[in-house]
């Protein structure tokens, strides 16, 4: 567990480095319009699923999925929060680092002859990185892969999500 704790202190130590390069100015980029909110579809072990929206006024981003299911014997929830931080910035393409958090709640009943049921509450959380492929003008593909810890920091294992965004 201790070891873990370490790796995951490790990847937030490198989150928070800042990253410097080469950027447009204002004047050169006029034509290409920049959209900071983003409505669309997310699927993920540790950003959430569900239906999806982000906000990124500059490199800086926040993404949040969420998920509710109901039916008379089960009940799903899944709110999903990442930070996002743009790499690189082209014209079709980004690359970005990111950092999931994804809580999951789960009531069921798994015996109907005798009333039983059981309820279930995960934290998930994961770093890594993504890659935004703009499909049409305003439609985005978003792919990522990282690391993650899931149920609770019980487990470390690698993790994929994926999202489809209209942006405006």
């Amino acid at each position: 567990m201790k070891t873990n704790i370490l790796i995951f202190v490790i990847f937030l130590f490198f989150l928070s480095v800042p990253v410097f390069g080469q950027t447009k100015s204002d004047a050169v980029n006029n034509n290409n319009i920049k959209y900071k909110y983003a409505l669309g579809a997310g699927v993920g072990n540790t950003t959430g699923y569900g239906a999806s929206f982000r906000f990124t006024p500059n490199k800086f981003g926040i993404q949040a999925n969420f998920s509710p299911a109901y039916n008379k014997s089960n009940t799903q929830l899944s709110i999903g929060v990442t930070f996002l931080y743009t790499l690189i910035e082209a014209e079709k393409t980004s690359l970005y680092l990111y950092q999931g958090n994804n809580f999951n709640y789960r009531s069921y009943q798994y015996d109907y002859y005798y009333n039983s049921s059981r309820k279930t509450q995960k934290f998930n959380n994961g770093i890594g990185f993504g890659i935004e492929f703009i499909i049409l003008k305003r439609v985005s593909f978003n792919i990522m892969g990282g690391y993650g810890f899931y149920d609770n920091f019980d487990r470390l294992s690698i993790t994929g999500e994926a999202g489809l965004y209209y942006k405006f």
